[in-house]
């Protein structure tokens, strides 16, 4: 039993049950503040960040371009505290996109094709077989040991709307045809046989050989997201979103999700576990639909529930651009709240399989978030844009 004297001098007895109860809340208390959180460790490491994949809690690198540098891949070994540009040389004209790495090996896609290393980014080469690729993945849980990859985007000159599969780690791409109405955007790949192709367009898209840095409806012909939002007016007859599947390694597709004039789609991923289970997200603006909503599968896209929407209004957009399975239950996507003033980036938690969402706490004010690399629960980073400084750079989710 503790005693004290109060301020008028009388004796206050605690019990023993009301300092357990005491003990709980500063129990509580002091999780809380433990608990993992987004935080931002480099804002400024290029003018341009598109591409971000680690391969260890500590080895990451990431694509994008830099004034007066031009294209760079930066890569770090102490989880994203200090980057260094990896020892490459490309030319003046290549625009890096997005990249994905497995073991030793980076392949990152380009307006010209995809290029790889196969030294942990001593050195890069040109691929041959690919095209231009808006999401690069490996395929299965790790990459068959950094050697299967795969491309999502248009190939053979702009003729073929699909993805493309690497079994060499790079080094040379085969296209396939994913039988898709709109624009191939983004792929998973969860084995060797099955695969999705998330697919989609928008109003007043501006074609991707003309500007391939805008990948959002809310994102300038530079692909710069807005500081200040001001809602758009737009056709909802532009707005395309499918998925097709195959299940026979690219040899056949089939359309799994089909939907015309309300929005479309942006990253997609399956649980690890089981490649029947997975979620896609989606974004609109300037209809009547206009929102930020992730769709979810369980029996491999025979039907699909939009288990998270986020209406825009009047004053505020909303957007999501990747998603990421960590396991079989815990599910992250990332993109922004677009408001009038302070905008933040918004990474959205499933800890139930994709059927229920959750807000993370502490929001990154002035940022964007648009890419996205899972290790584990407590190691996760994303690529950010500030929208403030027109610079990007990594956030990282971890515990204090």
């Amino acid at each position: 039993i503790l005693k004290r004297r109060n301020r008028e001098n009388k004796t206050e007895v605690f019990s023993p049950a009301s300092m357990r109860v005491l003990a709980v809340l500063l129990g509580l208390v002091a999780a809380a503040n433990a608990a993992p959180f987004w935080r931002i460790l480099n804002g400024s490491l290029a003018t341009d960040i598109i591409g971000i994949g680690f391969t260890s809690k500590e080895v990451g690198y990431v694509s994008g371009d830099a004034n007066g540098v031009g294209p760079i891949i930066l890569k770090t070994t102490n989880g994203g505290v200090d980057w260094t540009p990896c020892e490459a040389t490309f030319g003046p004209d290549i625009l890096l996109l997005d990249l994905d790495a497995a073991d030793d090996t980076i392949v990152v896609g380009s307006v010209f094709g995809e290029l790889y290393s196969d030294d942990a980014g001593k050195t890069f080469k040109e691929s041959y077989g690919g095209g231009m690729s808006q999401s690069i993945r490996y395929i299965g849980k790790d990459g068959s040991g950094g050697k299967k990859f795969a491309a999502t985007g248009t190939f053979n000159f702009q003729k073929t709307q699909g993805c493309a599969i690497s079994t060499d780690g790079g080094k040379v791409f085969k296209s396939y045809k994913a039988d898709l109405f709109t624009e191939a955007r983004y792929g998973v790949f969860p084995n060797d046989q099955t695969w999705y192709i998330a697919a989609g367009q928008w109003p007043d898209q501006t074609d991707a050989t003309v500007a391939p840095k805008r990948r959002s409806v809310f994102q300038d012909d530079n692909g710069r997201f807005p500081l200040h939002f001001k809602p758009q007016k737009l056709s909802a007859d532009g707005y395309m979103a499918q998925i097709t599947k195959t299940t026979d390694g690219g040899a056949t597709f089939q359309t799994v999700f089909a939907e015309n004039g309300t929005f479309y789609f942006n990253g997609i991923d399956c649980n690890p576990t089981n490649a029947d289970q997975c979620c896609a997200v989606g974004e609109a603006s300037g209809t009547a639909e206009s929102g930020a909503r992730i769709h979810c599968t369980t029996d491999g896209g025979k039907s699909w529930n939009r288990t998270f929407w986020m209406p825009e209004v009047s004053n505020e957009g909303y957007s999501l651009m990747e998603i990421r399975w960590v396991n079989a239950t815990d599910v992250w996507a990332v993109g922004g709240e677009l408001k009038s003033i302070a905008p933040s980036a918004w990474f959205i938690q499933s800890t139930d399989g994709g059927k229920t969402w959750a807000h993370s706490i502490k929001p990154i004010f002035g940022y964007y978030a648009l890419g996205l690399s899972v290790i584990d629960p407590t190691h996760m980073y994303a690529a950010v844009d500030d929208l403030i400084t027109q610079m990007s750079g990594v956030a990282k989710y971890e515990e204090l």
